[in-house]
């Protein structure tokens, strides 16, 4: 066990070794900072102060930096986020056999499907450490802008989510909410490092993951598959939003869980069944 650790901590470091892993930090906080800086606008202030006002609530206590924060996720995570997930995982599997490394690596004892598990998990770990990236710094921005305290006001049209918090009730569900956010995005990964095992490309395996999710969520925001929404990825990926809802729908939660846990499972089983059959070393 000591072993693996050391196998997947090796892993961790050659892949934050690279330069582009770190694109999608920079991007996001550049993002953000734009983002903020439009936000404070007063057009931008004036459409939110109308939406809270509606409600017969004060403005100036829920427009704080966990409001501003959650805007920045809702705006940016799902479809930015699924870029930079994508360009790694795409990448972490088919680039190795690009350069031949693994003519070296399965020199030793070490199974195939073993040295697939580690990538896989560095990949989950990549995208837990950019999805909380994402979520603090937005909330670190949102400080330096509103101060600490106020409330924490919801707004998510996607699956119904409006709601008014205090300052310590809203930064715990935040909290809670970013790591659902975390797992729900290690399914755009998943489809990428799928891909990555398949004899192609690590631009490919990039792109057409890339091209996968789009075209799942467009299909979602039409009314062409309203009645199989269900089978859509980016309907149970959204599901991490319920967690903001005061009352939490938790059948619907575990369902959709329960389905992307069962795709990433599915799909890191698939990458490795074809990895097993390529031939790597000739």
């Amino acid at each position: 066990m000591i072993l693996f650790f050391r196998q997947w901590q090796g892993e961790l470091l050659k892949l934050f070794a690279r330069r582009r892993t770190f694109i999608g930090f920079g991007a996001f906080l550049l993002f953000e900072t734009v983002l903020l800086i439009v936000s404070h606008l007063q057009g931008v202030e004036r459409f939110f102060e109308r939406m809270i006002s509606r409600q017969g609530q004060s403005f100036d206590h829920y427009f704080s930096a966990l409001t501003l924060a959650q805007i920045i996720i809702g705006f940016s995570v799902v479809l930015l986020g699924a870029i930079f997930l994508a360009l790694v995982a795409g990448d972490i599997v088919a680039k190795e056999n690009e350069d031949g490394h693994y003519r070296l690596l399965l020199v030793r004892p070490i199974s195939r499907v073993r040295l697939l598990f580690i990538k896989y998990l560095t990949c989950i770990g990549y995208t837990f450490a950019l999805v909380q990236f994402i979520t603090w710094s937005s909330f670190l921005l949102g400080l330096s802008l509103k101060g600490w305290g106020g409330g924490f006001f919801v707004m998510i049209p996607d699956v119904g989510v409006l709601e008014f918090y205090d300052w310590w009730p809203g930064l715990k569900r935040f909290a809670l909410a970013s790591l659902f956010l975390a797992f729900s995005m290690s399914t755009v990964s998943s489809i990428a490092f799928f891909l990555s095992c398949l004899p192609i490309k690590p631009a490919a395996a990039t792109i057409t993951a890339l091209s996968y999710f789009l075209i799942d969520r467009i299909l979602r925001e039409t009314s062409f598959m309203e009645s199989y929404d269900q089978l859509l990825l980016t309907k149970h990926i959204s599901s991490w939003a319920r967690l903001l809802a005061q009352d939490i729908a938790w059948p619907q939660v575990i369902r959709a869980f329960t389905v992307l846990a069962a795709v990433n499972a599915s799909l890191f089983i698939a990458g490795a069944a074809v990895f097993e059959s390529r031939d790597l070393k000739s």
